[in-house]
């Protein structure tokens, strides 16, 4: 069956709503349009991609250079489909808001019936102490991790003990994503963040509360999740813009990635940690869920001796970065890093060096949604 495609990157502002149908704010809204045919990397010739209808044309002059240069083929935008159409939806990540685009652009709500069942579990499960419950999982069942437990609070007061007795602290919305709704806090500047975690617990009802751990490196292990079994799709290496923001990800096979990761921990830890989490993994989410999921990681340590792995910094119950990185080396088989930045900004003067990148996405004003191939291919 092909597949319906649906880049809808608000989906986390959607789910901490709750609400049927969103407005989402400009920025979103502008890499929803800017990035509707990042998909195109995910997807299939025969698979469709549902994007503006005023942005067809560029689309089509977009995807004609990818075929004419590059050989490639993958999904046909469109911004209606037939009623009467069989189709697997696969959008970036399921709420109401999502259901809602689907019928707008003519799909019928009774075949979305089962998805919309599932919408309070599935935004249960995409609150962000689902990843409280895994390390919890993690620690009765492979022993203590080495940082403290992360904690749910639904007040300032346990922020502020937290903070107190651990010196810093890394607070995050309980719905957000690409790094935002998180930031740090110290004790000289927890009461000038006061306000702002007021208000989080005021809209969402609560804040999480992590250790700040000794970060050397972002990675994230993806998931397909299918009837309550996690099969294991690959390694993301990513990298943020700023000390929280989403970046961009390497771009290569899992056995570079890897070679990346050992440098700093061994690959036995790192397949040791793949394999539990798919064990782990069903136990937290059990019939509530089905799709890709990505599991933000992290490599720890003080650079002198080996480091460690902090195994879930984050569960993202939808698609991710990561496995648009990984269709670009599916489709391409080169390697590089691709890069997600508001036109105009600041790039990585590294990455412009060297090979022609190539557009991800057709030209936009708002985004640079970009590929930096590297010069020499391994």
């Amino acid at each position: 069956m092909k597949r319906l495609f649906l880049f809808n990157p608000e989906n986390d502002i959607a789910l901490a709503s709750g609400l049927p149908r969103i407005t989402p704010p400009r920025q979103a809204a502008l890499l929803h349009r800017a990035g509707a045919m990042l998909p195109f990397w995910l997807g299939n010739a025969g698979d469709l991609i549902l994007v503006n209808g005023d942005d067809i044309g560029d689309v089509c002059s977009w995807s004609g250079k990818l075929t004419d240069q590059y050989g490639l083929s993958g999904p046909t935008a469109v911004s209606r489909v037939d009623e009467e159409s069989r189709l697997e939806l696969s959008p970036w990540g399921w709420s109401h808001d999502t259901v809602a685009q689907f019928e707008k652009a003519g799909i019928p709500s009774w075949t979305m019936a089962d998805i919309f069942g599932q919408m309070p579990a599935r935004r249960d499960l995409s609150h962000r102490r689902t990843s409280l419950a895994f390390l919890s999982l993690w620690s009765a069942g492979y022993g203590c991790l080495p940082f403290n437990m992360p904690l749910e609070a639904q007040s300032f007061q346990v922020v502020e003990r937290f903070v107190m007795e651990n010196e810093s602290a890394m607070l995050k919305s309980p719905w957000s994503s690409s790094g935002r709704g998180v930031f740090p806090v110290t004790k000289l500047s927890l009461d000038g963040s006061r306000q702002r975690i007021e208000g989080i617990i005021r809209h969402q009802g609560s804040v999480m509360v992590e250790p700040l751990m000794p970060k050397l490196l972002d990675f994230a292990m993806l998931f397909e999740y299918r009837e309550r079994m996690a099969e294991f799709s690959g390694y993301s290496l990513f990298y943020n813009s700023t000390a929280t923001n989403y970046g961009g990800n390497y771009v290569g096979p899992d056995e570079l990635i890897l070679d990346k990761l050992s440098c700093l921990v061994s690959r036995e830890d790192i397949e040791a940690v793949r394999d539990r989490v798919a064990k782990i993994l069903p136990c937290v989410l059990g019939d509530g869920y089905s799709g890709p999921i990505g599991i933000d990681m992290m490599v720890c340590g003080d650079g002198k001796a080996a480091g460690w792995i902090a195994p879930c910094v984050e569960i993202n119950l939808r698609y991710t970065m990561g496995f648009v990185a990984r269709g670009i080396w599916r489709k391409l088989r080169k390697t590089g890093r691709m890069s997600v930045s508001p036109v105009g900004s600041c790039c990585d003067g590294e990455m412009k060096k060297g090979a022609e990148p190539l557009r991800l996405v057709p030209e936009n004003p708002w985004f640079e949604i970009m590929f930096y191939p590297e010069t020499v291919q391994s």
